[in-house]
């Protein structure tokens, strides 16, 4: 099973109510990538992740740059680490280029793959949004606030409320 942060973009209110605008979220899976190992900039490119391709971009150049000074096996080495820990990262890089954007984070959901996450989260967002009583929005309910009583009289400060009062 894999774990996925679902996370929705900035204008997105509504989890259960629409079924049309559930396409709109993204399950970001979590764990290595072996298509940003393989394919970095591409991967990069096609996520939109500007600034993180920059600053691989500039990483790889430092290590062109220091191949010419160094042995090309100890650089070799020195890029496939770099690509490694790309690969481990990467997804995280996604979830924090898209909160840069004012997307937020939703829920975490288990899955085998990206089509049962999204239906364990959509019947789980679905059940939230019936308990609550509204049927058309994923609002947890506002807890009631403690109001401290005397029998069933409001207390308060220190005295009974005003209706109490003679």
């Amino acid at each position: 099973m894999s774990t996925y942060i679902v996370m929705a973009p900035p204008e997105f209110e509504n989890l259960a109510g629409d079924p049309r605008q559930s396409d709109r979220l993204a399950f970001v899976p979590d764990g290595f990538s072996f298509l940003a190992f393989f394919f970095s900039p591409i991967w990069l490119l096609v996520h939109r992740m500007w600034l993180i391709l920059l600053a691989y971009l500039a990483v790889t150049l430092v290590i062109e740059v220091l191949a010419q000074f160094v042995s090309s096996g100890a650089m070799g080495l020195a890029a496939l680490i770099v690509s490694i820990l790309f690969a481990l990262e990467a997804q995280a890089l996604r979830r924090w280029s898209l909160e840069r954007k004012g997307w937020r984070v939703v829920g975490i959901v288990e899955g085998k793959g990206v089509a049962e996450a999204e239906l364990r989260f959509l019947h789980k967002a679905g059940e939230m949004a019936i308990s609550s009583g509204t049927g058309q929005e994923l609002r947890r309910p506002a807890p009631a606030p403690i109001i401290p009583r005397v029998g069933s009289e409001q207390v308060v400060g220190l005295t009974l409320g005003p209706e109490t009062r003679q």
